[in-house]
């Protein structure tokens, strides 16, 4: 019994330490990417599980230590992308009068401004990536379109970029994700890329936050 317990200690801290060597950035969108790190944490924990199955005599006991350990890693193993809020924000009708839009123009897609708030943070803190973008089309039927975020500091892409897919009808759109820095985040001016892009056309703007 001893020796089963040495063994899933030495596993949690392992754990610990897997999740205290993170990449300098990172996310997960809530309903994919932490999933598919809890997934794949899993995975490397089947594996040490098999470890301590050896170790301790038990196979059963290595394989649900492996697998919960795992799970923790996967689970906490990044930083995070989240909270995604999408909204309109003018009307089809309110959006072609600010363009002065007519069907004959044929499709719109224009990302109107982006913005970080904060503008400047801490290490470990966290900011809000907005974008306000308009899509028009002379049938005016539904759109599907992706939104894609990726952060840059020196010309670096900041881990795997976001990118998450919505359906809009005609009209101005509000969307936000939030973004969670690490603690060791190196201080500086980052770049926020902000994209639309569906099957009328694609457009992006930048923006930029300062760590301090």
């Amino acid at each position: 019994m001893g020796r089963k317990l040495l063994a899933i200690a030495m596993v949690l801290i392992f754990a610990a330490t897997l999740a205290g060597c993170q990449t300098e950035s990172g996310y997960y969108d809530p309903g994919r990417s932490a999933g598919a790190g809890a997934l794949g944490g899993a995975a490397g924990g089947a594996a040490l599980g098999a470890i301590i199955g050896a170790a301790t005599g038990s196979p059963a006991t290595g394989a649900w230590v492996g697998a919960a350990t795992g799970a923790i890693v996967g689970g906490v193993g990044g930083y995070l992308y989240a909270q995604h809020r999408n909204s309109q924000i003018r009307s089809a009708q309110a959006a072609q009068q600010s363009y002065n839009y007519s069907p004959s123009q044929g499709n719109l897609v224009d990302v109107n401004r982006v913005y970080v708030n904060p503008s400047q943070v801490r290490p470990g803190g966290q900011v809000s990536l907005a974008m306000d973008y308009t899509i028009l089309t002379p049938n005016n039927v539904p759109v599907n379109s992706t939104l894609y975020r990726e952060v840059r500091f020196n010309n670096a892409t900041l881990g795997q970029p976001y990118q998450t897919q919505v359906t809009n009808t005609n009209g101005t759109y509000s969307d936000q994700v939030n973004y969670g820095l690490p603690n060791n985040a190196t201080p500086g001016t980052y770049t926020v890329v902000s994209r639309v892009n569906n099957q009328y056309g694609s457009a992006e703007k930048v923006a930029y936050f300062t760590v301090y």
